[in-house]
C-alpha cells in the first residue's frame, strides 16, 4: 500500500514537472547529478540543501547567454515543487519549506534541474530530479527518497538526514 502511495505521489509531481518543455542533454555533456539533505527547521517546516555536480546553479542574469560553460557544464536553476505544486524557482542551494505549504501527514518535495529558458534538463527522456517524502509528525522525518542522477563521488555524502 505504501509503495502505491509513493508511486501515485511521484506521478502527481511528475505531471507538474512535465508541464515545462524538455531539453535533452547532449551525449558529450557531463550529466548533472543531484542530491538533497533535509533538516527540520526549529521554528517552521523544513530546510532543504541541494547539492549538484556537473551543473552551474545560479540566476539567469548572472549567467552568459549560452547554456553550457567553457568547462562543458550546463547552466541553470531549479524548480521547487511541494506536493506536486510548483512553489518557486531557486538560484542557490538552500530553500525553506514552510508548514503552510505542507499538509498533515506525508508530503513530497521535488527539485528539478532547469535551463534558464525554463526547459527541464532530461537524459534519455527522463527529468533530472530529486524527490523526498517526509512526515513532520514522525520521529524519522524522511520516509522515502528518489534521485534520478545521484552524485556518484564516493567522497561526497549525498544523502544526509539530520533530525533536529
Amino acid at each position: 500500500m505504501l509503495s502505491y502511495f509513493f508511486s501515485a505521489a511521484l506521478y502527481a509531481a511528475s505531471t507538474e514537472i512535465h508541464q515545462h518543455k524538455a531539453r535533452e542533454i547532449d551525449e558529450d555533456i557531463p550529466v548533472p547529478e543531484i542530491a538533497l539533505s533535509v533538516f527540520r527547521d526549529s521554528m517552521d517546516g523544513v530546510n532543504i540543501h541541494i547539492t549538484v555536480a556537473n551543473y552551474i546553479l545560479g540566476a539567469p542574469d548572472l549567467a552568459p547567454s549560452a547554456s553550457i560553460s567553457e568547462d562543458g557544464f550546463l547552466y541553470g536553476h531549479v524548480h521547487v515543487f511541494v506536493n506536486g505544486i510548483k512553489r518557486q524557482r531557486l538560484y542557490g542551494q538552500n530553500v525553506h519549506i514552510p508548514n503552510t505549504w505542507m499538509k498533515t501527514g506525508v508530503n513530497q518535495m521535488a527539485i528539478s534541474l532547469n535551463s534558464h529558458q525554463h526547459e527541464n534538463w532530461i537524459l534519455n527522456q527522463e527529468n533530472i530530479v530529486a524527490s523526498v517524502f517526509l512526515d513532520l509528525a514522525k520521529e524519522t522525518l524522511v520516509l522515502h527518497h528518489f534521485l534520478s542522477q545521484p552524485i556518484e563521488n564516493e567522497h561526497t555524502l549525498y544523502w544526509s538526514l539530520l533530525d533536529f
